[in-house]
């Protein structure tokens, strides 16, 4: 009966044991955290702990802005569409060219001229939707409704391809 015995108390004297060891270990790992913490930093860190607060200024804006505007005009550039096209293979089809005449009409203000343009468009193309509705739309903004309507219509004849 004594052997039986033998067993449980060997086991509550080992983790007794180790209990203790362990409370050891710990206690020097927090007494070197205790200490290093009283300094502000962590050991071998070089940054400080709590960097000073530094608001950005008017003039900190400008520079910023200065460089930005400097980097953008180097490296990234604006382009119109004319040019990103042109930048292409040099060629451009027979639509861009549509597309960039009747924009430049209607920017000077000759919405007649740019449903003339449209209108010879559509008459070889009748199956173009994107030019079928800027002309129905230039005829509509230049008060051709019944006109501008038929051209809707025509476009909706069309159906979904």
């Amino acid at each position: 009966m004594m052997t039986r015995a033998r067993y449980p108390l060997l086991f509550i004297m080992s983790v007794v044991v180790l209990t203790a060891a362990t409370l050891i270990s710990y206690r020097r790992i927090g007494g070197t955290l205790i200490r290093s913490a009283t300094s502000g930093r962590w050991p071998g860190d070089s940054a400080p702990e709590h960097p000073p607060l530094v608001i950005p200024t008017r003039a900190d804006y400008d520079q910023f802005s200065a460089s930005d505007s400097a980097w953008r005009a180097k490296n990234a550039p604006q382009y119109t569409v004319a040019e990103l096209r042109a930048r292409g293979d040099g060629t451009r089809s027979e639509r861009e060219i549509l597309d960039d005449r009747v924009f430049v009409l209607t920017r000077r203000g000759d919405t007649k001229g740019a449903v003339s343009v449209l209108e010879r468009w559509v008459t070889r193309h009748p199956r173009d939707k994107g030019a079928l509705l800027s002309l129905a739309r230039l005829l509509r903004e230049d008060g051709r409704t019944d006109a501008a309507v038929a051209r809707y219509r025509q476009l909706l004849s069309l159906g979904e391809e």
